[in-house]
């Protein structure tokens, strides 16, 4: 059994010492712990236990998850500022709307004759 007929995530790419220690530090924040060497050893070609592909496999899903949720919450304060900006810009028009119309009419009403 090699290592990468069971774990898709290094196929077709190559691998370097930053990937792999980044993987790592990603895996460690869902609570996997598989050092940097030990992963560089399974993109080698190392043997693989079972509980090590279940924690590869556990680690890639949480943390395609995580990276959704993340997306996600890009994705709502991206529209809640765009909202807002919207509705600021509105009420500047508005506001400026309302000043223009006064000052049309305090022109209007001080050319008029008093009698």
């Amino acid at each position: 059994m090699t290592a990468l007929s069971h774990l898709d995530w290094l196929s077709g790419r190559p691998v370097s010492r930053r990937r792999l220690r980044r993987l790592s530090r990603q895996f460690a924040t869902v609570g996997v712990t598989l050092p940097a060497a030990r992963l560089a050893e399974i993109a080698a070609g190392a043997p693989v236990t079972e509980d090590e592909v279940f924690d590869i496999r556990f680690a890639e899903t949480a943390d395609r998850i995580r990276g959704e949720q993340r997306r996600g919450t890009r994705v709502r304060a991206r529209r809640r500022c765009v909202h807002w900006a919207v509705v600021t810009g509105a009420v500047v028009v508005a506001l400026n709307l309302l000043l223009c119309l006064g000052l049309v009419f305090y022109v209007l009403a001080e050319h008029t004759w008093p009698y």
